[in-house]
């Protein structure tokens, strides 16, 4: 039944049309559905863009939607906005999300009534000296601090929505869970529109919602929107994440130790390559919607966190994704290039080590970015900044279009049987030239091994299986090559990754096929041998022959048995001198021609 619904799906797909959006309802919000359901659309070729507990959203060939409906997991595929119904409610996070890409309509630039995001930008503290190395990560050649240091790829993205308790502070706001549902949507809307800026990223998104509304680990004794964000001090943000931190299990370390390991921990579990946490204080009952210090939005450059208020001052939620998106990208090392950022030409940031060229404060002619205005343009100086550049020119960005390497071990140079070649497949991370050490200068590859392809004698490449079923940086291979003819051979590998690079400078194994023994044949003559009543065996040389087995029988009939080896053409019995012969040539494998 599987391979029915699956055949049917690949004819009726179009690969030469773009791919379109649905919204894929999920059976129930257990991970093991949310993994099903996302493997049975990857097996159609279709790709989960935004992925939540209850929902994915997923770009598939236009064609193969009504295969999406028949996959292990999923309750209902959506092409437009979702309405409430008996399976689905109008407060699920998922649901919103999809709501509002889906109904996504002209670019808007209305920035009435908005405040610019002074100060928003923070370097966090260098990691002490104890915790500079972090702990490897192989997967990605990076470590468990460096949780997001290019934007590509995948990203685990946890939302935090605190809720006071009031045992200390006085309890002036309480979430709802159609507003818990719009902060999500919002943010997921910020995310969509960064996706597409950028293909070759392909970046893809996986939430987790923990809201302090249902779940007591998000609950505080502080009321965050009361209190002055004091970013760098010791009386807000520091008092009420540490708090919910250490509810989630991180109670060690400062609030950046805590929020780089949960964000670690949260990459980890859904097998993610950078992880991003967010914290969103309710500001409803607000006057300003601001933090007690005129704050409302910032993030600790390189991560490990945002934080923002619920209206974000008179941006308002409806367009929260304007202000999350540059938060967003500030967490990937952008600079702010408004004017009164106190951004510099001169400075310089990033996994690609971008500099700020397109500050206001220095540029009369700065290009529209998102890091001016919050608006709806990106620039190449913020581009390259976030790793989006192209600086070797091969048309693909840098951080995912690094050649593969190709490892072949030692291998016999001489091959009686079909020869073979055994290595080693591996990514290639970029050079992490970031001169901001806020987390250790790794250099990362996000890339996959795809697949190993081989060939013999430049002729065509051939795909071989590699060792290992799931996507690794590294993985063996084994190729043996069939019906090569005797003689001299150059043998090739290639590792493929999943971005489609190859290795341009594949290594080669020369060997060289022995040839078999020909037989002896009609050339075997007896004699005599001088002076001696003993027989004298001789035959012409034998190709491929190394030395001979020369065999003695008392009858034509058999009973052979080995009289002598030599590696001559002649062989004098020593024994008896009647008998019958056969001479058998060996050849440099040890095996044994035809008589």
């Amino acid at each position: 039944m599987l391979a029915a619904w699956l055949t049917a799906a690949l004819l009726a797909a179009d690969p030469h049309t773009p791919p379109v959006m649905i919204g894929v309802v999920l059976d129930d919000p257990s991970r093991r559905t949310g993994m099903t359901a996302t493997h049975g659309i990857e097996t159609l070729g279709g790709r989960v863009i935004h992925a939540f507990a209850d929902l994915l959203i997923a770009e598939v060939a236009r064609g193969s939607e009504l295969a999406v409906y028949r996959v292990p997991g999923v309750r209902e595929v959506a092409l437009n906005a979702l309405t409430p119904g008996r399976s689905r409610g109008p407060r699920s996070p998922g649901v919103a999300a999809w709501n509002r890409i889906a109904g996504r309509g002209e670019l808007r630039i209305d920035l009435s009534g908005t405040e610019p995001l002074t100060g928003d930008a923070l370097i966090p503290p260098h990691p002490s000296a104890s915790d500079l190395g972090g702990t490897p990560q192989a997967a990605t050649g990076g470590t468990d601090l460096n949780t997001s240091e290019y934007l590509a790829g995948s990203v685990s993205v946890t939302i935090l929505l605190p809720e006071s308790d009031g045992s200390g502070d006085v309890s002036s706001e309480n979430w709802s869970a159609d507003r818990e549902a719009a902060v999500v949507a919002e943010i997921a809307e910020a995310l969509e529109w960064v996706r597409q800026l950028e293909p070759q990223a392909a970046l893809t998104f996986r939430y987790t919602v923990i809201a302090g509304r249902t779940d007591p680990r998000a609950r505080t004794r502080y009321e965050p929107i009361r209190r002055a964000a004091d970013p760098t001090g010791a009386t807000g943000e520091d008092l009420w994440v540490k708090e919910i931190l250490a509810k989630l299990g991180y109670a060690s370390g400062d609030r950046f130790q805590r929020s780089r390991a949960f964000a670690a921990a949260r990459r980890t579990a859904d097998g993610s390559d950078w992880g991003l946490n967010v914290f969103v204080a309710d500001s409803l009952n607000d006057a300003d919607g601001k933090f007690a210090d005129g704050r409302f939005a910032y993030t600790w450059i390189g991560g490990p966190h945002v934080v923002m208020t619920y209206d974000n001052q008179f941006w308002a939620i409806d367009r929260m994704d304007m202000v999350f998106r540059h938060e967003l990208l500030h967490a990937f090392y952008a600079f702010d290039e408004y004017a009164g950022s106190g951004c510099s030409c001169a400075e310089h940031r990033g996994y690609l080590d971008g500099a700020g060229a397109n500050c206001a404060a220095c540029n009369p002619a700065p290009s529209a970015c998102v890091m001016i205005n919050n608006g709806d343009a990106l620039c190449a100086s913020t581009r390259r900044q976030v790793g989006w550049a192209d600086l070797d020119a091969d048309g693909v960005i840098d951080v995912v279009g690094q050649d593969p390497d190709t490892f072949l071990d030692n291998a016999p140079a001489t091959w009686c049987a079909p020869p073979a070649i055994e290595g080693l497949a591996a990514v290639v991370a970029p050079t992490n030239r970031n001169p901001l050490t806020v987390t250790p200068r790794a250099s990362i590859s996000i890339n996959r091994i795809a697949a190993v392809e081989v060939r013999a004698d430049a002729g065509p490449w051939v795909e071989v299986p590699a060792v290992g079923l799931l996507p690794a940086a590294q993985r063996r291979f084994t190729a043996a090559f069939e019906n090569l003819t005797h003689g001299p051979h150059r043998l090739e590998a290639r590792a493929v990754d999943d971005r489609g690079n190859r290795d341009g400078a594949p290594p080669a194994a020369e060997v060289t096929i022995e040839p078999s023994s020909s037989p002896v044949g009609s050339t075997l003559r007896t004699e005599r041998a001088a002076g001696r009543d003993a027989a004298r065996i001789a035959w012409q040389a034998s190709s491929g022959a190394v030395l001979y087995h020369v065999l003695r029988a008392p009858r034509p009939s058999g009973a052979w048995a080995v009289a002598g080896e030599t590696a001559s053409t002649t062989w004098d019995d020593p024994g008896v001198a009647d008998g019958y012969f056969l001479v058998r040539g060996v050849d440099a494998c040890g095996a044994e021609g035809a008589d």
